[in-house]
C-alpha cells in the first residue's frame, strides 16, 4: 500500500502512545494527501498515553484487530526508554506484534522513535538501541520503516523546535517532521507536508448540553437519578465547539474538533460534572456513541451505555458504542471529568 497502491478504502490504525493519541499525526497525514490530490485512506487512531510495547502487544486485539486495517502503523518506544525497559524486553514484544500482525495478514509500518530533549540526554542516547530493534524486527519481517528519528533530528539541526517544554512530547513543528517520514515511507515523497492544520469539529458532535458541577456528596448517577434530571434555570448552557480560543496549540486544536475542554472555567471546579443534551430521530436507528477525554459515563433514555472502567486514552473513538435512538426525542445524560468528547455517528468508522 504505497504510492498509488494507496486507495480510499485502505483503513490505517495508528497504534501508538500519547504521541498517536493526541491525533495530530494523523489528521496532518489525511489532509496532506488530500491537498495533493491523492487517494485519503481512513485513519484510526489507536493511541493511549503512557502506553509501552508490552501493553500495545496485549490491546491488538480490542484496538486493533476489529477495526480489519490494511496497515498497522506502529509508533513505541519512548515510554519504554523512559521506564527503563530492557531494550532485549522490548524487541522481544516488538517481534510479538509483528507476528501477531502477520498470522492476521496484516502488513505493518514501523516507526523510529521521536526525539528526546536535553533534559533526557541520557535517555536520548539510548533511543539509538530501541531504534535498531525496531529495524531488526522490520526488516526480519519484511516492513517498511518510516524514519520519525532521523527527520526530527534533521529538523532540530535547521533550528526548528521540534519538542515541547516537557522535552518529550512534539511541537506542532515535531508534527509535521513525523509526517514527512509517513509520506516518504507510503511513496509519497513528492507530497508537501501542509504548514498548518485545517481542523474542522468531528462528524456527529453533540453540540447543546446544559451542565451543571457535583460534589463529592452527590452519589453517582443510577437509573433513579438519571430519571431525575431536570435542568433548570441553575444548569448551564454549554455549545460545542467552543467558540473562545484556549491557550496552547494543542488543547486549541482538540476545542475547535469539538471537544468540551473549559468545563472547569465555565461551571468552576468539581469533582466531575453531569450534562444532558437531546438528539431527535425521525425514525428508530443504529447509531454509535464515540468517545474521548475524560469521559465517566454515558446514559441514553434511562439506560447506561458505557462505563469507564480503565485508561483507554484520551482521543476522540477511543471507545466506538454500539446503540438504537427511538423515534422523536432521545436523552443523552453524561458523568464527566473536566474535558470530554462525544458524538453519535451512522457507522463506527468515520
Amino acid at each position: 500500500m504505497t504510492g498509488p497502491e494507496m486507495e480510499r478504502r485502505d483503513r490505517i490504525v495508528f497504534l501508538g502512545d500519547s504521541i498517536t493519541d493526541g491525533f495530530t499525526g494523523p489528521l496532518l497525514l489525511r489532509q496532506a494527501l488530500q491537498e495533493a490530490g491523492r487517494p485519503v485512506p481512513l485513519c484510526i487512531n489507536a493511541g493511549v498515553a503512557g502506553d509501552m510495547a508490552e501493553g500495545m502487544a496485549r490491546r491488538l486485539d480490542r484496538d486493533v484487530l476489529p477495526h480489519q486495517p490494511t496497515l498497522v502503523s506502529l509508533s513505541v518506544g519512548i515510554n519504554d526508554v523512559l521506564h527503563r525497559i530492557p531494550v532485549e524486553e522490548y524487541e522481544a514484544r516488538l517481534s510479538s506484534m509483528a507476528e501477531r500482525l502477520k498470522a492476521a495478514g496484516i502488513p505493518m509500518l514501523v516507526l523510529t522513535t521521536t526525539v528526546l530533549g536535553p533534559r533526557h540526554e541520557e535517555a536520548d542516547r539510548r533511543l539509538a538501541g530501541f531504534n535498531e530493534a525496531l529495524r531488526r524486527t522490520a526488516q526480519k519481517h519484511g516492513y517498511r520503516v518510516a524514519e520519525v528519528n532521523q527527520r526530527m533530528r534533521e529538523a532540530a539541526e535547521r533550528g526548528e523546535d521540534v519538542l515541547e517544554a516537557d522535552q518529550i512530547h512534539l511541537s506542532f513543528r515535531g508534527y509535521r517532521a513525523m509526517v514527512r517520514a509517513l509520506l516518504d515511507s507510503l511513496g509519497h515523497a513528492d507530497v508537501r507536508v501542509p504548514q498548518e492544520l485545517l481542523v474542522q469539529p468531528m462528524p456527529g458532535i453533540l453540540r447543546e448540553w446544559s451542565m451543571r458541577p457535583m460534589t463529592k456528596e452527590d452519589p453517582p448517577l443510577g437509573e433513579p437519578a438519571v430519571a431525575a434530571l431536570t435542568p433548570d434555570a441553575s444548569w448551564v448552557s454549554y455549545t460545542l465547539p467552543e467558540d473562545q480560543p484556549v491557550e496552547g496549540w494543542w488543547v486549541d486544536q482538540i476545542r475547535r474538533q469539538g471537544y468540551a475542554v473549559s468545563i472547569e472555567k465555565h461551571l468552576g471546579p468539581a469533582p466531575f460534572y453531569v450534562g444532558v443534551s437531546f438528539l431527535d430521530a425521525p425514525e428508530a436507528r443504529r447509531v454509535f456513541f464515540n468517545t474521548g477525554a475524560l469521559l465517566r459515563s454515558v446514559w441514553l433514555n434511562g439506560r447506561q451505555i458505557y462505563q469507564n472502567r480503565e485508561w483507554t486514552g484520551f482521543h476522540a473513538g477511543k471507545e466506538r458504542l454500539p446503540a438504537t435512538l427511538r423515534p422523536g426525542r432521545n436523552v443523552v445524560v453524561i458523568e464527566t471529568g473536566s474535558q470530554f468528547f462525544l458524538s453519535v455517528t451512522d457507522t463506527d468508522t468515520w
